[in-house]
């Protein structure tokens, strides 16, 4: 880890301590920092440590750094971020979604599309939270395996290689504009989606541990019973050669009780040692907030009128589709019919009724 990657570490944790830094000469800085300020001074150079006592090392191994970790290890279990630095002209989308999405009512003289009354496109903060899990894996070795899961808020559906987004923007502690939220957070529902998943991911690492552990359990024990077997015949031959001696056949027969009990003890603890147990765990949360850009649109035929979102996401670019509420696939088309609104795959199904 190099000496920069250091210094902008413990600044960012000062920063988030709400503390403050002061460089008080190369590669050392003076800090105030915690609910109970504390002042340190602290550097990344060795020798600069050795010449003064009073300034404390923050490299890897020394006390100070251990300290923070462990710190910012508790403390930055959930973060947040804002993304900036979209380009999105509300008059272009606006005419986009008119070509993306359409209408159409069928009736007795066919299908005729039907024209949406689509209010301006407004800003609006979507959220993605994105939770990591530790699993941990034990049998006669503690294994640990990272897990990285991202959910929509608005959806509560897994968005892959989400985070491969998120150095393409510029990131803020916060807007600097006030922009409505979509919807209220429900972190129970996406929380338990997140677990579901990850679930999910892990079957094939457990089944394949656990047999593996099986393997080795059962190569150890077959191993052990194999000492003690020959142990126990060595000592019945002692006990022909030795049958007419009283005194030695009885030691002899101490000796194999008692082996008896080890080898017991031995395929006890190999059947302990190898049992497995696996865990999961919350590591981190990171609450990803970015602009959407929504319009309310209503839409009515001859016999009904139904209302919807039209999002434009600007972080995939691309305008999210519509949900036919007959087979809850997604569509950008949806016809509306005597029986219900269908999308084109329902229609076609339903007989162009």
């Amino acid at each position: 880890m190099s000496t920069a990657m250091l210094e902008k570490f413990l600044l960012d944790y000062v920063e988030a301590r709400a503390g403050e830094a002061e460089l008080a000469d190369e590669g050392t800085y003076t800090i105030l920092y915690g609910s109970e300020p504390v002042m340190k001074t602290v550097t990344f150079e060795i020798e600069a440590a050795k010449e003064n006592h009073e300034i404390e090392l923050f490299l890897p191994g020394s006390i100070f750094f251990d300290t923070v970790i462990r710190d910012a290890t508790a403390k930055g279990c959930i973060c947040a971020t804002w993304l900036s630095g979209f380009q999105a002209v509300t008059k272009i989308i606006q005419a986009e979604a008119t070509r993306s999405f359409s209408f159409a009512e069928h009736g007795r003289d066919g299908t005729k599309k039907i024209e949406p009354k689509m209010s301006l496109f407004q800003p609006y903060n979507f959220t993605v939270w994105t939770f990591t899990f530790k699993v941990r894996v034990t049998t006669d070795v503690i294994e640990d395996h990272l897990y990285t899961v991202s959910i929509d808020a608005r959806t509560a559906k897994i968005l892959k290689n989400f985070l491969e987004y998120l150095e393409k923007y510029q990131h803020l502690p916060q807007y600097e504009e006030g922009i409505p939220d979509y919807h209220p957070s429900d972190v129970q529902r996406y929380y338990q989606a997140a677990i579901e998943y990850i679930k999910q991911k892990v079957t094939g690492l457990i089944v394949r541990k656990k047999q593996e552990a099986l393997d080795l359990k059962h190569k150890e024990a077959e191993r052990m019973k194999k000492y003690y077997d020959t142990l126990n015949e060595e000592m019945e031959e002692a006990m022909e050669k030795k049958s007419g001696d009283r005194e030695a056949l009885a030691e002899i027969q101490t000796k194999q009780k008692a082996m008896h009990v080890q080898r017991q003890s031995a395929l006890s603890d190999i059947e302990f040692r190898y049992r497995m147990d696996a865990g999961m765990s919350l590591v981190s949360a990171l609450i990803t907030n970015y602009p959407c850009y929504v319009s309310k649109v209503s839409v009515s035929s001859s016999t009904q009128t139904a209302e919807y979102d039209i999002i434009w996401n600007p972080l995939f670019k691309r305008f999210e589709p519509l949900v036919c509420p007959s087979c809850k696939n997604h569509c950008y088309a949806l016809t509306f019919l005597r029986s219900g609104i269908r999308c084109q795959n329902c229609h076609k199904g339903a007989g162009n009724q």
